[in-house]
């Protein structure tokens, strides 16, 4: 017997309690469900950050977030771009704007617009690491605040070599996910997406949604797309990237983030700077079920985990095939 499910409801974001209703049969016996899908709005907005004016960009999120949430009430999750609050450029300076991830101006602001919204909000940020001052313990990192405040932290792996983050950015190491508006998030950053095991890293440990702020330039736009689409399919998930936009001194962002679904297509549209579109998680399960799942049933419930230090002696926790790329 097939069971074929209909009729998708947007506007809710609460993923635990579908409503079935009254079923009919087809003429080959399949059985159609009416269900009250409940799905929610991801959106990745991708802005144009001016380069050091931190309280200005503050200002240009809020307008562009407010705006967002009016024009779309079903919006749950936004993802903005890297390093937004100081802007993707003068990498060498970039410790001047650097600052706490959770006391910090951003975390601040971001946290009060979360709270006004009613939103999940990721932004990429310069982030003064404990105890450090100077050019020195800066890393690339990237907060998930909600109404209740900064719920995640995320510092980038993989520093692009060619542009110097080598140079300023200490790398993250650690891989957390979290529960946020009834879904499993993790982060990624730019150029992370290029790299396979850190989105599947977040999936094993059960992410149905990646939000990966990004800085990602010309003329690589076309291997940004297909980056983000990849690591959707990959694992079967959402993914959601929004990138920096504008001409910038060292170089140009032309290519604007979108949202992926578990197929790898993009399932969002473009207006403005923001590309929107609905989530619904039920379509996780039901594409692994029609496609085959590639976090194979071994892998997953087999997962033991493991411990490493990282550099400066903090514990690290993950799945051991991740854990053994991970320093």
């Amino acid at each position: 017997m097939k069971v074929i499910r209909t009729d998708v409801t947007p506007g809710s974001a609460d993923f635990s309690k579908p409503d079935a209703g009254p079923g009919r049969t087809g003429e080959s016996g399949e059985v159609f469900l009416h269900l009250a899908r409940r799905t929610a709005g991801v959106a990745s907005l991708n802005l144009s950050p001016r380069p050091g004016d931190v309280e200005g960009n503050l200002e240009q999120a809020e307008e562009a977030l407010t705006r967002l949430r009016g024009e779309h009430p079903s919006l749950r999750w936004v993802v903005l771009p890297e390093l937004f609050t100081s802007g993707y450029t003068g990498l060498t300076s970039v410790h001047r704007y650097a600052e706490d991830a959770e006391e910090g101006p951003g975390a601040r602001r971001f946290c009060e617009l979360a709270r006004q919204l009613d939103l999940y909000i990721a932004y990429g940020f310069a982030e003064r690491l404990p105890g450090t001052s100077g050019p020195s313990g800066v890393a690339d990192s990237a907060n998930l605040v909600g109404p209740e405040g900064v719920i995640l932290t995320y510092r980038k792996h993989h520093l692009v070599r060619e542009t110097g983050e080598d140079r300023v950015f200490v790398p993250g190491v650690e891989l957390p996910t979290v529960e946020a508006g009834g879904v499993r998030v993790a982060l990624a950053i730019c150029w992370d997406l290029g790299f396979p095991e850190v989105v599947r890293g977040a999936a094993l440990e059960g992410a149905e949604l990646i939000l990966a702020p990004a800085g990602w330039r010309e003329p690589y736009g076309t291997q940004y797309d297909l980056s983000c689409a990849a690591r959707a399919l990959d694992n079967g998930i959402f993914l959601a990237s929004a990138n920096q936009l504008g001409d910038y001194p060292e170089a140009h962002f032309g290519t604007p983030g979108h949202v992926y679904g578990p197929n790898g297509d993009r399932i969002s549209e473009l207006t403005g700077p923001a590309a929107v579109g609905e989530l619904d998680l039920e379509v996780i399960g039901e594409w692994r079920n029609f496609y085959g799942s590639t976090l194979s049933q071994g892998e997953v419930s087999g997962l033991g985990m493991q411990e490493r230090r990282a550099p400066g002696g903090s514990r690290l926790q993950g799945p051991p095939e991740y854990m053994s790329l991970a320093t």
